[in-house]
């Protein structure tokens, strides 16, 4: 199956034709009006990226997109599965570590985001160190420490009564997170396995701040406010999100864009026109071959098209808090399968 992004280079507001901006949240970004938006199927990452070292990146504009829904089911990515919630809000919020948008296709290769390098594993492979980047703000001024990493993880890995971590099964190798000083995540493992850095670099892993989850961590449902590339500006049920630059974002010189629009539209033929009318630059999730067909017809050369494999698949996931899947063999196998 393949997954196509369009991007239409249009006169006024087009951020394809007339700038190459780093945007966070949706998949990747646009590289002119000859090229196609690239990574796209990684851009759920949540990350502003540089531009490639041969390019000129040039400032300004705001990129207006397609949301194939008509509107997330809540803000919290902890506990949802959904693109409409990683479309929606990614741009605000930072991970711990994602997957080098460059070299998205590798399984192994990661980079840090708030922390400031990736550590060597110890203790044969149970213990993973973290230096939390210092100076980095939430986007309401306070300063972002371990202590909110550590909030935001815990969370994940084992929410509390009453709330859902979609996630919390990828983490039955955790066996607790520290965080020693403001500037010290660890994580210690039960056992070594190749599946805890994948997991860790899932999109829908982002941190929260400490001081609103003790007062209710049921905020981020139905709240935005993150320490990302881009700040909340508004909200329309059913209708746009918006946000603006983070002029503190602590990777400089990023993002590029000035700010960007999201606008939900669940049925297809809604978005199509979108594109082809210029009201929107690029769909993130993809569209089938005849749309495709369709617009290219429809625009020539006026649009670019990426094509690119998606991987589909129905998986099962067992309660591990139940027998017979509760055992610890059986938790160490499945994980390490």
């Amino acid at each position: 199956m393949s997954g196509l992004i369009f991007c239409h280079p249009g006169e006024r507001r087009d951020p394809c034709a007339k700038l190459t901006p780093a945007f966070a949240g949706v998949a990747g970004w646009c590289r002119g009006a000859a090229k196609s938006a690239t990574l796209a199927l990684l851009g759920v990452i949540g990350l502003a990226m540089p531009v490639a070292a041969e390019e000129t990146p040039k400032y300004g504009g705001t990129l207006t997109y397609m949301i194939p829904a008509d509107a997330p089911p809540s803000f919290d990515a902890h506990r949802e599965v959904t693109y409409a919630t990683i479309h929606t809000a990614a741009p605000f919020y930072s991970t711990l570590i994602r997957i080098n948008p460059y070299n998205p296709s590798s399984t192994t290769d990661f980079v840090c985001d708030l922390c400031s390098e990736m550590p060597q594993p110890t203790d044969d492979g149970k213990t993973y160190t973290f230096r939390i980047r210092e100076g980095v703000k939430w986007h309401d001024g306070s300063p972002l420490s371990a202590e909110d990493v550590l909030a935001s993880w815990n969370k994940i890995i084992d929410p509390p009564e009453g709330l859902t971590s979609a996630r919390q099964s990828f983490f039955m190798m955790v066996d607790k997170v520290e965080a020693p000083d403001p500037t010290t995540v660890i994580f210690r493992l039960k056992f070594a396995t190749s599946a805890f850095l994948p997991a860790l670099a899932d999109p829908y892993n982002w941190i929260y701040k400490k001081a609103v989850l003790d007062k209710d961590p049921r905020w981020y449902e139905k709240n935005i406010m993150g320490s990302g590339p881009f700040k909340f500006a508004s909200y329309e049920t059913g209708q746009s999100i918006k946000g603006v630059k983070n002029p503190d974002y602590y990777h400089k010189g990023l993002p590029y864009l000035d700010g960007f629009t999201g606008i939900y539209a669940d049925k297809q033929a809604v978005r199509v026109e979108a594109i082809r009318g210029d009201r929107a630059a690029i769909e993130f999730r993809g569209l089938p071959p005849a749309a495709r067909d369709e617009l290219v017809g429809a625009l020539g050369d006026k649009i670019t098209v990426q094509e690119g494999d998606w991987n589909c698949s129905h998986y099962v996931v067992p309660n591990h808090k139940r027998k017979p899947f509760d055992e610890g063999a059986g938790k160490t196998s499945r994980v390490r399968a």
